[in-house]
C-alpha cells in the first residue's frame, strides 16, 4: 500500500535524505513523499531471488552494479523525484569513476525491477513505468507472482510477457543474461485461486 502524503512543503531529494522518511520505505515523487507499507515475505523472496540472480550475471562478467530494493534514485528530467526499484542495474561505464558515495545515485538506472504488490494499484504501477522510461531507464521488468510471468517494457516498443515455463532474457540491456522465470519464484507458496 502507498500512503501520499500531500503536505503543504515540497521536499527536494537532499531536504528528503535526511528526512526521517527516508529511513523508511519511501518515495519522493515530485517534491512529495510516498511513504510504503514494508514488504510482505513474498515480495522480498522474489526481489531476493532476482537480485541474486542478477548480481551474479553482472560480477561474473563484470558489467556494472546491482542495487538492492529500496535503492534510491533521482531521476533526471524529473522535478524533485528519487524513486526506490526493488532491483536494478547501472553499466558499469556510467557509475563515477572511483566508485559509488552516500546519498542517492543521481542517474537513470539501465534496467529497474518491480515485483508486484497486492495493493499496488494500476495508476500508482503506470506511473513508476512512466518515471522510469522518462528518465531514461532503458527497460523496465514488472514481475507478477500471481501469475508467474514478467512484463517487459522498452521505450517505444510493446511490452512482452514472458511466462513461467519460458526464458527471461537480458536483451540488449544486460547481454546474456537469461534464467527461467520459474527461477523468480523459487521458494514462493502457490498462488491463491
Amino acid at each position: 500500500m502507498v500512503y501520499h502524503d500531500r503536505g503543504s512543503t515540497m521536499v527536494s531529494p537532499d531536504e528528503f535524505l535526511l528526512h526521517p522518511a527516508a529511513k523508511e520505505r519511501s518515495e519522493l515523487v515530485r517534491g512529495y513523499i510516498r511513504v510504503m507499507t514494508p514488504a510482505s515475505g513474498g515480495h522480498g523472496l522474489v526481489s531476493g531471488n532476482i537480485f541474486v540472480l542478477l548480481s551474479l550475471h553482472v560480477r561474473r562478467h563484470r558489467l556494472g552494479v546491482c542495487f538492492a530494493d529500496s535503492t534510491g534514485y533521482t531521476l533526471p528530467n524529473l522535478v524533485n523525484t528519487v524513486r526506490a526499484p526493488d532491483a536494478s542495474f547501472v553499466r558499469a561505464d556510467r557509475l563515477p569513476p572511483e566508485g559509488v558515495s552516500d546519498g542517492f545515485l543521481r542517474l537513470a538506472p539501465d534496467l529497474v525491477v518491480e515485483v508486484l504488490s497486492p495493493s499496488e494499484s494500476a495508476a500508482d504501477l503506470s506511473e513508476k513505468l512512466d518515471d522510469y522510461l522518462a528518465a531514461g531507464t532503458r527497460a523496465v521488468w514488472v514481475i507478477a507472482a500471481a501469475t508467474r510471468s514478467v512484463t517487459i517494457h522498452v521505450p517505444g516498443e510493446v511490452p512482452v510477457v514472458v511466462a513461467n515455463e519460458e526464458v527471461l532474457h537480458g536483451g540488449s540491456v544486460l547481454p546474456g543474461f537469461a534464467c527461467g522465470v520459474a527461477e523468480l519464484f523459487e521458494g514462493l507458496a502457490p498462488a491463491a485461486e
